[in-house]
């Protein structure tokens, strides 16, 4: 399907994204592998959408590359022979996930992040999934052989649905831990990436580093004190305790981390602490959009005629050209040309974390090549960490199936299972509220419970 070709029909799920969709078609516009093809921008947005055509369509004729730029206001008419799909989609957007936040903060229900885990990310999951599939099913008629590349969260449910419930090949990918493995490497044990090797596994923004090595040596043994010295320790403090509880390091940092466990997100502890994520008032989030804005505006009003220096300090193509840091790009080059690269993926587990249930989708390494993606097995968590990452996954599968069949029981149980809503004194009123909050971005069959 892929092998020997060199050019693509890319489709965004999502496009209003603009920073993340240019950034992402910035990989795609600077690919040696990749000589052309669409990009095909879809959003219900049409403010947002022309916004990111325009920036898009700036950066192609910038890098001179031979690439058509599609815009969509629906999928449907958007997908016939797409090779790639990427979901970066939000339903409702930043205005419903503020909102959500703020019920939850009523109910006594604080999350740093909210979109995860938590009644933010359940409710989130009864919005994405309808979506998810409508799309996964329309490309089994007009692009069966597509690959759908999952940004959007959680990771967990979204690839659980789409593998369990089409017959499309999905894998999501999350910049989360070889950002982290970076960051270890640069400034906890001061030396060059390239010298630090790792293997992780998990669920998405749940993952842990199970091994991790210096030019072949063990560095686990030196982690604590290297964490302590380097005052990474102060900066991610729940990160350092959760891996002095539990004896591996978790990938995805403080941020994520956190909501999996209710002895951080508490009122208390967040005053006594005074940990940098707290309850999410989206005030970094606000700040990441408008630069990100900033530099759309600036892409689009950038006359390159205008300028005899034409330098990366004035140049504001730079920003989207010079690597996102995503791998969506190192997954195509393999597919397309045998070239195996490896990488972090989120697929269905089976076997490859041996502790873990099989169906749970789980964030494992894997190789990549011009056969397909093959996930790497033979891992064992430690027993407190499985049991987490099993709750975890299970929980889920069961908000999955509470969104495809619009089940409020399912939803409520989910609640009394999930660790942040044990600060909720009434669960099942936090959730009908949710819901109720939500109804006109969710399936009719939802209004029939009010």
């Amino acid at each position: 399907m892929f092998f020997g070709r060199d050019r693509f029909k890319f489709v965004f799920i999502g496009a209003g994204s603009s920073v993340f969709t240019l950034k992402l078609a910035g990989d795609i516009l600077t690919e040696g592998s990749i000589a052309g093809g669409s990009l095909v921008l879809v959003d219900i947005d049409e403010k947002k959408l022309a916004g990111s055509a325009q920036g898009i369509r700036k950066l192609v004729a910038h890098t001179k590359r031979d690439f058509t730029v599609e815009t969509h206001n629906h999928f449907s008419t958007a997908l016939d022979k797409a090779d790639f799909v990427f979901f970066t989609y939000a339903v409702g957007g930043i205005d419903l996930w503020k909102n959500d936040i703020a019920i939850c903060t009523r109910h006594g229900v604080l999350q740093s992040v909210g979109d995860t885990i938590g009644p933010g990310g359940m409710i989130r999951i009864m919005r994405s999934i309808p979506l998810a599939l409508e799309v996964a099913h329309k490309m089994e008629e007009v692009c069966p052989e597509a690959y759908i590349i999952n940004y959007t969260n959680p990771e967990g449910a979204q690839c659980y649905a789409i593998q369990q419930f089409s017959s499309i090949g999905c894998f999501g990918l999350c910049h989360g831990t070889p950002d982290t493995a970076a960051e270890l490497a640069q400034k906890v044990f001061k030396i060059a990436p390239a010298r630090f090797r790792y293997e992780a596994a998990g669920i998405n923004h749940l993952t842990w580093f199970t091994k991790m090595t210096i030019d072949g040596e063990d560095a686990y043994p030196h982690l604590g004190s290297a964490l302590c010295e380097s005052g990474y320790a102060d900066k991610e403090p729940i990160s350092f305790d959760l891996f002095r509880v539990f004896g591996l390091y978790p990938a995805p940092g403080d941020r994520h981390v956190s909501e999996f466990f209710s002895a951080f997100l508490r009122e208390n502890v967040l005053k006594e602490k005074n940990y940098t994520w707290k309850n999410n008032d989206f005030a970094e989030i606000d700040a990441w959009r408008t630069k990100g804005q900033r530099d759309l505006e600036a892409l689009i009003a950038y006359d390159e005629h205008s300028f005899s220096v034409n330098s990366p300090a004035c140049n504001p193509h730079e920003k989207f050209l010079r690597g996102s840091g995503e791998t969506a790009t190192h997954f195509i080059r393999s597919l397309s040309t045998g070239q195996v690269c490896t990488e972090m993926v989120n697929v269905p587990n089976r076997g490859y974390i041996r502790n873990l249930s099989d169906g749970i989708v789980v964030e494992v390494p894997a190789y990549i090549d011009s056969f397909g993606i093959h996930p790497q097995g033979g891992i064992r968590l430690p027993g407190g960490i499985a049991a987490r990452c099993e709750a975890l996954g299970r929980e889920y599968m069961l908000l999955v199936e509470a969104a495809i069949n619009c089940d409020l029981s399912l939803l409520i149980q989910a609640a009394y299972l999930d660790p942040l809503c044990a600060a909720c004194d009434y669960p099942e009123k936090l959730i009908l509220e949710l819901v109720k909050e939500n109804l006109s971005f969710l399936p009719d069959r939802w209004a029939a419970y009010f």
